[in-house]
């Protein structure tokens, strides 16, 4: 199964911010949403980065209440770990685990396509397991009855 199979199911919306984007405006449009991340664009809708509710934790317990006038450029993970449509969802799903990230940004030709999420992805493989589970028990049962 591939990246795009998910994009398809739960369509090409992104939610983002722009990278002067204060914290507080962050965090609420993340509620707001009910999203994790946000992608950090620039003017001509160019990736420059995510901010995910850790990078917004992280920087209230490091400067506390000021960290909600800070920008979403000064915490976001400017080298995010992106992926293509025809990635597959087992070799993305390695990447995250590596970058101990949960969003990924979907790029296709330098453009910003998509968003998957780890919940994305365990949903589309859980999927995936109840459909080979049923195949495999239609297949067993065919098999008892022939013999």
């Amino acid at each position: 199964m591939h990246i795009r199979e998910i994009l398809h199911r739960k369509g090409h919306e992104v939610k983002t911010v722009r990278p002067d984007t204060i914290l507080e405006h962050c965090a609420a449009h993340m509620r707001l949403e009910r999203v994790g991340a946000l992608v950090v664009c620039d003017a001509e809708e160019r990736l420059k980065g995510v901010i995910a509710e850790g990078h917004i934790l992280q920087a209230l317990v490091d400067h506390g209440p000021r960290a909600l006038h800070e920008t979403a450029a000064d915490v976001m993970d400017d080298r995010p770990v992106t992926c293509a449509p025809g990635d597959t969802i087992g070799v993305v799903a390695q990447r995250m685990t590596r970058a101990r990230v949960r969003h990924v940004p979907v790029c296709e030709d330098g453009k910003l396509v998509g968003l998957v999420s780890i919940g994305d992805i365990v949903r589309d493989r859980f999927e995936e397991m109840e459909l080979e589970r049923g195949t495999l028990r239609d297949l067993a049962g065919a098999h008892l009855a022939a013999v």
